[in-house]
C-alpha cells in the first residue's frame, strides 16, 4: 500500500505515525509532499521514515497532480493546519482516491494565528494561502469542507469530533480519535526510585515544549511565577530556546531555565523530576484548549510523571480517566496537594500504563483505516454512480 502524506510544514504527529508504521507493518510505503522543509531541517531526523520525498512548488495542483501521475498512490493523507490543503485534494483526487483529514488543531477554536515554525517560501493566494492570512470565517468554511467531504476523519481528541458534530458538519461515517502517542523508543528503560518520606526538598513541577511571549496559550511566564510562590521547584525545558524564559528565571526565585535539549536526552532527564505541568494560558484560546491533548501529555506519562492540567477539557477527562495526574482550577494549594499521600497513588498508574499510550500500540487503528479505504475504493462501484 502507497500511503502520500500531504502538509504544509510536516509534523511531530506525522513522523509518529510514520515510525510506528515502518516499525509494525512494512509493507505500507509513505512518501511526502510539502511545502517548507522537511524533518530533517525541523528536527534533525524523519526524513529515513519515508520513501520519497516532493517539495510542491509554486503551483501546488500541478505538483501534486505529477505525484499521482506517476506514482500508484492508494491513500491520500492530510495533516491540517490549514485545511487547505486537503482541500485542494479534494478538488482535485475525491473520488478517485481516497482522501484522510487528520485534525490535529480546530482552526476555527483558535483567537489566535496558527503559527508554523517559518512561513512557505510561495503561495498561490489561492487554497494554497497560508492559514494565518485568513480570516477566522474563512478557516471555518476551510475546516468544514475539509472534514465533511473528506473519507475519512481522524482527530486527536473526541472533544474536536464533539465540537465538529454541534456545529452541524456532517462528518464521514469514518471518523476516529487517535491521540498524540510517543514512540516506544523514547520511553526510559529505567526510573527512579519513588520518594520516600524522608524526602523534605519542595517538589519539582516540570514543563517542556513550546513557549511564546505573545498572551496565547503557550504563554506561560505568569503561571511559572504563580507555581514558584506556591513553593514549588520550576524546571523549563523549551523545545527551542527562548531568551525572554531565560531571562524570566534569572530574577525569578524557584524557576530554572534549561537550554533546549534532543529529545533522547529530554526523556532522561524527564523522570527525575515529581510532576509534568500541562496546564496552558486560557486567556484568548480557550476554546481550543477544550480540544487538546498535547504531545507533552504522553511524554511526561512515558517518563513515569503524574501530569498536572488545569480544566482544559480533552486534558481533564483523560487525566481523571486514567488516574494519572491531578486537575486544578488554579495553582493556589497546589504545594500542598503535591505532598499529599494521593501522589504516590497517581505516580505508580502513570508508571503502570506507560506503554499502552505509545505509537506501536495503538498504530493498527490507522493502518486499518488505511486499508477500510483502500478496499472501499477497490469495491465496483454501482452503474450510474
Amino acid at each position: 500500500m502507497n500511503v502520500l502524506f500531504v502538509q504544509r510544514q510536516p509534523c511531530i504527529r506525522a513522523l509518529k505515525y510514520a515510525e510506528g508504521s515502518r516499525a509494525a507493518h512494512r509493507d505500507i510505503r509513505l512518501s511526502f509532499a510539502y511545502q517548507n522543509s522537511t524533518l530533517n531541517e525541523l528536527y534533525g531526523h524523519g526524513d529515513e521514515c519515508f520513501a520519497e520525498w516532493f517539495r510542491l512548488g509554486p503551483e501546488p495542483a500541478a505538483s501534486l497532480q505529477e505525484i499521482v501521475a506517476t506514482r500508484e498512490i492508494d491513500v491520500i493523507h492530510c495533516h491540517n493546519g490549514p485545511d487547505t490543503l486537503t482541500n485542494l485534494c479534494i478538488d482535485l483526487f475525491r473520488d478517485q482516491i481516497p482522501i484522510v483529514h487528520d485534525v490535529h488543531d480546530l482552526m476555527s477554536a483558535r483567537e489566535t494565528a496558527y503559527d508554523d515554525v517559518r512561513e512557505p517560501t510561495h503561495a498561490d493566494g489561492g487554497r494554497n494561502a497560508p492559514n494565518r492570512h485568513l480570516a477566522p470565517q474563512v478557516w471555518r468554511e476551510e475546516e468544514q469542507r475539509a472534514m465533511e467531504l473528506s473519507d475519512a476523519v481522524i482527530a486527536v481528541s473526541d472533544e474536536i469530533l464533539e465540537v465538529a458534530q454541534r456545529r452541524g458538519y456532517k462528518l464521514p461515517p469514518l471518523a476516529e480519535t487517535y491521540a498524540n502517542y510517543i514512540p516506544e523508543r523514547f520511553i526510559p528503560t529505567e526510573l527512579p526510585e519513588a520518594e520516600t518520606d524522608d524526602d523534605t526538598g519542595p517538589p519539582r513541577v516540570v514543563y517542556e515544549g513550546s513557549l511564546k511571549t505573545d498572551g496565547g496559550h503557550y504563554d506561560l511566564r505568569e503561571i511559572f511565577q504563580a507555581l514558584a510562590r506556591e513553593g514549588l521547584e520550576v524546571h523549563i525545558y523549551p523545545s527551542r530556546d527562548d531568551p525572554a524564559y531565560a531571562a524570566l528565571a534569572r530574577t525569578s526565585p524557584g524557576i530554572v531555565y534549561h537550554e533546549h535539549v534532543a529529545p533522547e536526552q529530554l526523556y532522561r532527564e524527564l523522570p527525575r523530576y515529581d510532576v509534568g505541568w500541562a496546564g496552558f494560558n486560557d486567556a484568548l484560546n480557550i476554546a481550543h484548549l477544550e480540544t487538546v491533548l498535547p504531545n507533552k501529555l504522553f511524554e511526561y506519562i512515558a517518563c513515569g510523571l503524574p501530569v498536572v492540567s488545569f480544566r482544559h477539557r480533552a486534558l481533564a477527562s483523560f487525566i481523571t480517566t486514567h488516574s494519572v495526574g491531578l486537575v486544578v482550577d488554579d495553582v493556589r494549594g497546589l504545594g500542598k496537594a503535591l505532598r499529599g499521600p494521593e501522589m504516590a497513588s497517581l505516580r505508580a498508574k502513570a508508571r503502570a500504563q506507560r506503554r499502552e499510550f505509545t505509537v506501536e500500540a495503538n498504530i493498527g487503528r490507522i493502518v486499518s483505516i488505511y486499508e477500510r479505504l483502500a478496499v472501499a475504493q477497490a469495491e465496483p462501484k454501482p452503474s450510474g454512480a
